[in-house]
């Protein structure tokens, strides 16, 4: 039995919707691919991001660690904490331990964006001095920041590794020694 016109017709109708519902779908599919890599970059943007490093107080060999939150983004239910006791300048005292401070064992409800906490380590020459007890002044220990926000959970391990400090300068800040000079000239001619 031969197809009539109208039978070819209907038949090619049908592939041509079929190809057009194949090809609504993968738009569909590369859409919705759009739309989640746009919310990922989105949420990146605007998510708070806490940081953790140890660097020298500026024209010091005062060491600090420093929880800093750089992201756009208030980190909520912020939890530190360390892997290993920490004495400020190598000296066993319980109290110091930074470690058991609030800020390692109680959480932090909101640390908001730019806000940062330093603490003293200490002077890069006690904390890398000869005989300096690993168990009190660790070179390497890790910080835990456990945070939230938008719904969505963050754990990240901070490794802090101060040995490639060992022997390094202070950090000077030109403007700071401009002043400074400039505070000596006037302090010389005030006496004058």
């Amino acid at each position: 039995m031969a197809l009539s016109t109208t039978d070819w017709l209907t038949f090619a109708l049908v592939l041509i919707t079929g190809f057009y519902a194949w090809a609504t779908f993968k738009i569909l599919r590369a859409n919705e691919a759009v739309v989640a890599a746009m919310q990922g970059q989105t949420e990146a943007q605007l998510r708070p991001y806490v940081v953790v490093s140890a660097a020298p107080r500026i024209g010091t060999t005062l060491m600090l660690l420093e929880i800093q939150n750089t992201g756009h983004s208030p980190a909520t239910a912020l939890s530190l904490s360390l892997d290993r006791d920490f004495f400020p300048h190598a000296e066993h005292r319980e109290a110091e331990n930074i470690a058991k401070l609030p800020a390692f064992t109680q959480p932090i409800e909101s640390l908001a964006p730019g806000a940062r906490l330093q603490f003293i380590l200490g002077v890069g020459g006690t904390i890398f001095a000869p005989g300096v007890e690993e168990s009190i002044c660790p070179r390497v220990f890790s910080v835990r920041a456990k945070y939230s926000f938008s719904g969505h959970a963050y754990d990240e391990n901070h490794v802090i590794d101060m040995r490639p400090m060992l022997h390094s300068s202070a950090i000077q800040d030109p403007v700071a020694e401009e002043l400074k000079k400039l505070r000596e000239s006037l302090d010389g001619f005030l006496k004058k």
